[in-house]
């Protein structure tokens, strides 16, 4: 049961060393790593080809600079193995990452997330596990629940790393990243292999350490929440139509689009903007009402007549309730459910 561990790397001459080291240290040895130089200034490709001579599990290969996007579809293009696991070059793996990912590897499963954990340059580290009970289902009540949470935000669904993915679904359905799609390329992954998979199985156990530090991507954004997702909510958007899905998923969409309104601007944001900035992400004119649910085609008409800011001020408090009803939940069982 092989596993391919794809790495893109770009000038992590300072980290990738430590990265390699702990991927090396795998107590589950039966495994690939494939690093891909996203044509780093640096030393990087110099650490990474040392890492190959030592060890006939690394391959590398190199490439002009074009992003992680591109950088994992060509580590995908040469992955051998049953699973995909990702790593981020600059993260480290717990001794028994693999392992404890491939306890819940099984025949209907192809996806496995565990939880993770965060640390940074002062010591400060912080386990971080699913904020809702999507794990806690069973069957396409487990799948929706799961893609509702990552078509609005979950931060252990949304990541590439701290999961396992079948390569064979990856490949009979063609899922790859997104490129040019800067945030949340990697949630738009997960949810396609979700709506595509079989099933997704939950690990409660660390099973990757994510380092926050200055230079990470979270650290650099400048632009309004709702430019900045602009992009991914597009492509999100698409992909729901490619797949046939928006129809189901239509409120979610809406819920999310409007989500980042109002994270940019409170309630007065979305009443003003509406209109001028999220129906134009909205795929109105090419949905099939028939396949909807009475409310998603409800919705639908509200936001085609114009009435959706008119109807807002209404829905907002329902929306807080439940938004603050899932974390204060998630905050009072939370220690009780830390990974062991």
């Amino acid at each position: 049961m092989k596993i391919s561990i794809i790495i893109p790397c770009y000038n992590s001459e300072k980290y990738l060393g430590a990265c390699m080291d702990s991927v090396l240290a795998q107590t589950f040895e039966d495994f690939e790593a494939i690093l891909v130089d996203d044509g780093s200034k640096d030393g990087t490709l110099a650490v990474a080809q040392r890492y190959a001579r030592e060890d006939a599990r690394v391959h590398v290969f190199a490439k002009e600079n074009g992003g992680v996007a591109a950088a994992r579809n060509l580590g995908l293009d040469h992955a051998q193995g049953e699973w995909i696991a990702f790593v981020d070059s600059d993260d480290l793996l717990p001794p028994d990452a693999l392992e404890t990912l491939l306890s819940g590897a099984d025949d209907v499963v192809d996806m496995v997330v565990c939880a993770h954990e965060t640390f940074d340059e002062t010591g400060r580290r912080e386990t971080v596990i699913p904020e809702t009970r999507w794990m806690d289902l069973t069957g396409e009540g487990k799948r929706r629940a799961a893609a509702l949470r990552l078509i609005e935000g979950d931060c252990v669904l949304n990541i590439m790393c701290n999961k396992l993915h079948r390569r064979a679904l990856i490949e009979n359905e063609h899922i790859c990243l997104k490129e040019g799609v800067k945030i949340a390329e990697d949630a738009l992954f997960n949810l396609e292999a979700v709506l595509c998979g079989r099933g997704i199985a939950y690990v409660n156990r660390v099973a990757y350490r994510y380092r926050t530090h200055s230079a990470s991507a979270m650290h650099t954004q400048t632009k309004s929440e709702l430019e900045r997702h602009t992009p991914w909510l597009l492509a999100m958007r698409d992909m729901l139509l490619r797949r046939g899905q928006m129809e189901s998923f239509f409120p979610a969409y809406v819920d999310s689009v409007v989500l980042r309104l109002y994270k940019d601007e409170g309630v007065l944001g979305v009443l003003r903007r509406f209109q001028s900035d999220a129906v134009p992400l909205l795929p109105l004119d090419v949905m099939d009402e028939r396949k909807m649910s009475l409310k998603a085609r409800m919705l639908c008409r509200i936001c085609r007549s114009g009435l959706y800011p008119v109807i807002y001020p209404m829905i907002y408090p329902a929306q807080v309730i439940r938004r603050k009803y899932s974390e204060a939940s998630f905050n009072l069982r939370a220690q009780k459910e830390m990974p062991r």
